[in-house]
């Protein structure tokens, strides 16, 4: 029983002295794609949001998987565009990269353009009200991307790519203007695209090695306590980042010299950690690791 309860005790300690890592992988945001609607198939081009919003999920999920950045979350880079009215895609204007790049602590912006997705050939029976049967053709797609730094809103990398998928007999429906497309297309043609352009980027990335800036502002405070969820007056501004962690103190008493009233400091008094969920250009929001944070308290980053 008591090398039972001296293995808890030790865990506990152990747990006590974590030592957090900083992740200094640097951070890209990925925007929407711009589409080429001299380059798509007329019956595509009602859905240019969708291929747009396929590719950067298909990029967002090559780039997870290899390691060498920290993808931004699509809904949070939309909410906060949103926020901020601003509206980017594919021509991303250097003074935008660097507001960007400000608001939300990333070192990179992603972005392009699609400036084909078509069928190529004209071989193909048209059949009464209801579309096309094409024979022997091909769906193609071309590719455009540009790696922009945040810093100094300079394009680092492009890279082009294009791919197809042939058919022997495809039939494709039109009734109401619509298409038979589905993002399984996207899929096919430009996913091998995105696996050799995300390993040629990752490497790029590597060589540019621009790290996640180091933070700042090193000491704030607890604003708010709701739950679980606590804000601090630190944010991108201040280079902090999702993941950092903080030590949350209390302060004492002030010291005052007693012969000529001079502060002499107060006594900190450590009381949990917290870690960093989401960030805002001013503020923070973080989880509880451990502890009673409270409002007023002092949070420090070593």
């Amino acid at each position: 029983m008591i090398k039972r309860l001296m293995s808890v005790f030790l865990i506990f300690l152990l747990l006590g002295n974590v030592v957090y890592a900083k992740d200094t992988r640097p951070r890209i945001a990925i925007v929407d794609f711009d589409v080429d609607e001299a380059g798509l198939w007329v019956g595509f081009k009602p859905h240019k949001r969708e291929i747009s919003a396929a590719l950067v999920e298909l990029f967002t999920t090559a780039l997870v998987e290899r390691g060498a950045v920290r993808v931004f979350e699509r809904k949070r880079l939309e909410a906060i565009m949103k926020e901020q009215n601003l509206s980017v895609s594919g021509n991303v204007d250097p003074a935008t990269a660097v507001k960007i790049g400000k608001l939300i602590g990333v070192q990179y912006i992603l972005t392009g353009k699609i400036t084909r997705f078509a069928y190529k050939g004209k071989s193909f029976d048209a059949f009464f009200k209801i579309g096309f049967k094409f024979k022997n053709k091909k769906l193609e797609g071309r590719l455009d991307i540009r790696l922009i730094r945040t810093d100094t809103g300079e394009v680092v990398y492009v890279d082009k790519g294009k791919g197809e998928k042939k058919f022997m007999n495809l039939r494709i429906a039109t009734i109401g203007g619509g298409t038979d497309y589905d993002e399984t297309m996207v899929n096919d043609i430009f996913e091998p695209i995105v696996e050799q352009m995300a390993d040629k980027l990752s490497k790029k990335v590597k060589d540019l090695k621009i790290d996640s800036p180091e933070m700042t502002v090193k000491e704030g405070k607890v604003i708010a306590v709701k739950g679980d969820s606590v804000f601090i007056n630190l944010g991108s501004r201040n280079g902090v980042q999702v993941g950092d962690v903080f030590t949350v103190k209390k302060k004492g008493d002030v010291l005052i010299d007693p012969d000529t009233g001079e502060e002499l400091g107060a006594e900190m008094t450590t009381v949990g950690t917290v870690k960093v969920v989401d960030v805002k250009e001013k503020y923070s929001k973080c989880k509880v690791i451990s502890g009673t944070p409270h409002k007023g308290n002092i949070v420090t980053r070593d």
